[in-house]
């Protein structure tokens, strides 16, 4: 069994509340902003959603367009080191994703962005908990496994609640830095400690 990395983090998000986000709710929120690559797709943000707002904006609320909202976000450490995603997106992204990938393709590399939301209860507010420094968005490759693209679309949806009758479609994958590329990522566990970590190697 491979050890983890001593740096290697875990975010689980509570995705349904992301979709019906309201003042008061105070759990830890991720969005997927970015994703466009492995020839020719662009997944479109088809989703304009409230969301939470950090330090100088929180009193004016805040609006994101997103692609989908993120389940579970997993860096496994270390500057190469893979990011696995799970997300649930809209029946359009889940169609244009398995269209592509039903077909060969070209290219694994890929641009990306991301953003996680947590709430520090002790100091009452909002942070950055997962999101990119620099630059806005990261090039990466889908990661594979025995040649095969670490991807997975659910053709099933999932129902947003019991008494919401929205469907989403589960979209996991997992990807490591582009070759030559380098993005500063940063982490935190409380609105007091934050992680900064270089992804890949500029050179």
């Amino acid at each position: 069994m491979k050890t983890p990395h001593r740096n290697s983090l875990e975010f689980n998000c509570a995705w349904a509340a992301g979709f019906q986000f309201r003042k008061g709710f105070h759990g830890r929120l991720g969005y997927l902003l970015d994703w466009s690559g492995c020839g020719g797709l662009t997944l479109k943000k088809e989703l304009r959603l409230a969301a939470p707002a950090v330090g100088a904006e929180s009193r004016k609320g805040s609006k994101l367009e997103c692609i989908g909202l993120i389940e579970q976000l997993r860096f496994e450490g270390g500057p190469s080191g893979p990011i696995g995603f799970r997300v649930y997106v809209s029946r359009g992204v889940a169609a244009n994703v398995l269209n592509h990938f039903g077909n060969p393709l070209d290219s694994l590399r890929l641009k990306l962005s991301w953003h996680v939301f947590d709430f520090d209860e002790g100091r009452n507010c909002w942070f950055d908990a997962a999101h990119l420094k620099s630059p806005e968005t990261a090039e990466a490759l889908i990661d594979t496994r025995d040649g095969a693209p670490r991807l997975f679309m659910d053709n099933q949806p999932t129902v947003l609640s019991d008494t919401v009758d929205m469907k989403f479609f589960r979209f996991e994958f997992q990807v490591v830095p582009a070759p030559k590329k380098s993005t500063t990522l940063e982490f935190a566990t409380s609105s007091q400690e934050r992680r900064i970590t270089r992804w890949g190697t500029a050179s």
